[in-house]
Order: structure tokens, then C-alpha cells, then sequence
């Protein structure tokens, strides 16, 4: 069911993922630079390096279907 947001930008986020990745610097609340190594991601190909390793806070939408509701939360990764 669509419902109209007035956010512009949109993540996909798996529920069962170890690790979230942006390339976006802006992404990021503060940023610890180093040396992270190589990850593999479900595609497997390209491996990732890591340079930087930090907390993204995403403020987005919860729609309630049944209740044809909606409320704005803030989540941290």
C-alpha cells in the first residue's frame, strides 16, 4: 500500500544485517577513520573497503496500514 512521504531520500535497510554501509559523508553523526579491512556484502562482488567506521541517525516514517496512520521516529545504526 503507497502512502505520500515528505522525505526525499530512501534507505533499504535488512533487518538482519551485522553492519550498514553509506557512501555518503553527510551520512554520518562523527566519523573514526582507520583501517576497517575488506567486507563482503550479500552480492559478494565488489568487496567493500572500510575506512571509516561511525553512527548514522535516520529519521523516517512508520505507516500504520490498519490504522491508515503514521509517525515520525528516529532510528540509530
Amino acid at each position: 500500500m503507497s502512502h505520500s512521504s515528505f522525505y526525499k531520500d530512501e534507505w533499504f535497510l535488512d533487518s538482519n544485517a551485522s553492519t550498514y554501509f553509506t557512501p555518503f559523508e553527510s551520512d554520518f553523526v562523527n566519523m573514526i577513520l582507520g583501517n576497517y579491512d575488506w567486507v563482503e556484502t550479500a552480492n559478494s562482488r565488489p568487496l567493500l573497503f572500510i575506512v571509516t567506521s561511525s553512527t548514522i541517525l535516520i529519521e523516517h516514517e512508520i505507516f500504520n496500514p490498519k490504522k491508515k496512520t503514521t509517525k515520525v521516529t528516529v532510528s540509530n545504526l
